[in-house]
């Protein structure tokens, strides 16, 4: 369903001189230097899909209302990023080639922060790390939860269902209250907030009559201007660390450890298992070499799980009382643990363990690249649900494994764990400036996704040049939820401008 704009939207030159009226110039960018950071930045040499066509940056809410218009009047489809730095999954890049892309980084501005009822109101181009420097410098008794990297959108990672590790680390469970410019350009607020009088909006998340903020996840039913998200108190103390086992059937018995420690909230956030194979010293050859490369980047152990705690230092006592009486009747099981205080700043702790804290940071990435292609390393992402069992993790790796080696490829890989449930989290890695690479990593994650599929497993979250196969797997009654999605996409947007295509959504009108 991939197109160019000048086959779809003929009033491509008049919306480029209304927008340009209604924004300014410098937030219509045309020029190909400036619109090439809103491509898909792994997309290799050559790429001809997936293109935009330029970029519009509104500055308001009022401005969002003004690009929407003049795109329907004009027949230009829109891409909507926030800051558009999910790269494994395209960055900013559009399903439908020639789009006009809406970045949202302007709308940059850190509304409230509300300490007694712990939560705060953001615009979409707030970053987490400048979420947390605000919360540093008015010392706000506030923690966050944070992604491994920490450029991207706090508002976009949780429209997109993305995950940290902290309290509150399913982060789409956090939003509570939106603001939404409608593809016909008019605004609407969830919740509370359509009481234009009331003082609960980032208070309480339901209104009267159906809930809509998740309509507006993961779809192209409009776009999210304002979000508000819940915080929990600041700890009095944050325990972080790895249960870390070494046995190659260990991830049996350390699943079954895990499991009701993470249901009765002994462990609290959302833990992160993750494998590693063992290699030989003296193992020589390219797979040797990558499984070499990836055991620097990843925590010790054939299987590490890392686990948190957060609160009072009492209650935490107590807590970690409880996993080490649970780790000790895993043979061969150990428990590393490091303790800090809940206001320790950045330069107090460790760097791998500042995520689990709630303090943002770069590290992982920074790690990828010193250890493959420096700034040309690119990753595409496979991220199933899978089932909180040891054996499903046990063939899930398998699996992954087996298509890297076929592909000869290397991949991180990692489960997000869920109270009944658990996410992978593979990055296939390659070098960016090779075309045959990133045609092998795009083609071995389409295996997987395939291989996956037949087990019942579906991503969480897709490449852009996957949406529709993962849509697909969906087929209950006759595929009843896509065309469900199809005709909420016809009555809120019958021109199809919004996204067309994200998440497998298309209006009658492609």
């Amino acid at each position: 369903m991939t197109n160019t704009v000048e086959e779809t939207t003929p009033g491509l030159a008049a919306a480029i001189a209304r927008f340009t009226e209604a924004l300014g110039e410098e937030a219509v960018l045309l020029d190909s230097a400036r619109v090439d950071e809103f491509r898909d930045p792994f997309e290799g040499p050559g790429a001809t899909e997936h293109q935009p066509s330029f970029v519009v940056q509104p500055g308001s809410v009022e401005e969002v209302q003004d690009v929407v218009r003049i795109a329907r009047e004009c027949g230009v489809q829109l891409w909507t990023s926030s800051m558009g730095r999910n790269f494994g999954y395209g960055g900013s890049a559009p399903i439908v080639g020639g789009s006009v892309v809406v970045s949202l980084r302007r709308l940059n501005r850190i509304l409230e922060i509300n300490e007694e009822v712990g939560y705060v109101l953001l615009e979409p181009g707030v970053t987490f790390f400048e979420l947390y420097e605000e919360l540093q410098r008015r010392d706000v008794a506030l923690a966050m939860s944070v992604p491994d990297l920490g450029w991207g959108s706090v508002v976009g990672n949780a429209l997109q269902h993305g995950f940290g590790y902290h309290e509150h680390g399913i982060h789409a469970d956090a939003v509570c209250g939106m603001e939404v410019v409608l593809a016909n350009g008019e605004v609407l607020r969830t919740g509370q907030g359509a009481n234009s009088r009331s003082t609960l909006w980032q208070a309480h998340k339901r209104a009267f009559g159906p809930s809509l903020d998740s309509l507006f996840m993961q779809s192209n039913f409009g776009i999210v201007t304002k979000m508000g998200l819940w915080l929990t108190p600041r700890p009095e103390v944050i325990v972080t660390g790895s249960i870390v086992c070494e046995g190659e059937d260990d991830i049996l018995p350390l699943i079954d450890l895990l499991r009701p420690l993470v249901r009765d909230k002994t462990v609290q956030g959302l833990p992160l298992l993750s494998a590693t194979r063992m290699v030989d010293d003296s193992a020589e050859g390219e797979a040797a070499d990558r499984a070499r490369k990836l055991r620097s980047i990843m925590r010790p152990g054939r299987w590490n799980a890392r686990v948190s705690m957060y609160g009072r230092a009492a209650v935490v006592a107590a807590q970690r009382a409880v996993i080490e009486e649970q780790v000790a009747k895993v043979p061969g099981a150990r428990l590393e643990l490091r303790t800090y205080a809940g206001d320790a700043s950045v330069d107090d702790v460790h760097p791998r363990d500042r995520v689990p804290a709630g303090i943002p940071t770069m590290v992982l990435l920074d790690l990828i690249k010193e250890a493959f292609y420096g700034d040309d390393t690119g990753h595409i992402d496979f991220a199933p649900v899978i089932p909180f069992e040891g054996a499903a993790a046990a063939r899930h790796e398998q699996m992954v494994t087996r298509v890297l080696e076929e592909f000869g490829l290397a991949g991180m890989f990692a489960w997000i764990v869920n109270p009944r449930s658990m996410v992978g989290a593979c990055m296939v890695l390659f070098d960016k400036t090779s075309a045959e690479q990133v045609a092998r990593a795009h083609a071995a994650v389409r295996k997987m996704c395939d291989l996956a599929a037949e087990w019942g497993w579906t991503e969480y979250r897709a490449h852009i040049s996957l949406a529709d196969d993962v849509a697909q797997n969906f087929d209950f009654g006759d595929h009843a939820l896509s065309r469900t999605y199809s005709s909420i996409k016809n009555a809120l947007d019958p021109d199809g401008i919004l996204s067309p295509g994200s998440h497998g959504i298309w209006p009658a009108a492609t």
